[in-house]
């Protein structure tokens, strides 16, 4: 389980280094510098409209959906130009789960990896679909399953290979 990354309250793209000795918000380092003892942005009333509700787990799936998606379409379109050739016809599908997982992942940092990674897996699965139909003229998603199958798996290892290659370490 990866340790979940607290972010500053006002630059909620910063990470944490401490608390605000006036409100126990979690503050970045450059308003710790600025503020010293004396507080924060938020307390201070400068970053009150930043200081919000935390993400809901159903935003997070979206982020990590958008983001996946967005990859998975491109990746679609480019796995199409290798549907007919031997070897890439696997490797491709392969490379786009990778990037699927890649693009997820970092659209959802902090987050236990289940959640990027099962999004991963449904954006890799429809590339590869996507890359069936964009030949010219189509091509059956599923039929013959032995020349279909491997791309789809393939997709898949793709995006395990990311947790493999890329993902946080499992040591604690």
């Amino acid at each position: 389980m990866c340790p979940e990354v607290v972010r500053c309250v006002v630059h909620r793209g910063r990470v944490a280094v401490d608390v605000c000795p006036r409100c126990t918000r979690p503050r970045c380092g450059a308003d710790a510098e600025r503020y010293g003892d004396g507080g924060c942005a938020a307390c201070e009333g400068q970053g009150a409209e930043a200081v919000g509700v935390a993400a809901t787990a159903l935003e997070w799936w979206l982020r990590g959906a958008l983001a996946a998606l967005a990859v998975a379409f491109v990746g679609g379109w480019i796995a199409a130009e290798y549907v007919d050739t031997h070897y890439f016809a696997t490797v491709a599908p392969g490379l786009v789960g990778l990037a699927c997982a890649w693009a997820a992942a970092a659209a959802t940092s902090g987050l236990p990896l289940r959640i990027p990674l099962t999004v991963s897996c449904v954006a890799a699965l429809l590339a590869t679909g996507l890359s069936f139909r964009l030949v010219p003229g189509g091509q059956n998603l599923f039929l013959p399953p032995g020349h279909r199958l491997p791309p789809y798996v393939a997709a898949v290892v793709g995006v395990a290979a990311w947790r493999v290659l890329f993902g946080p370490s499992r040591r604690s």
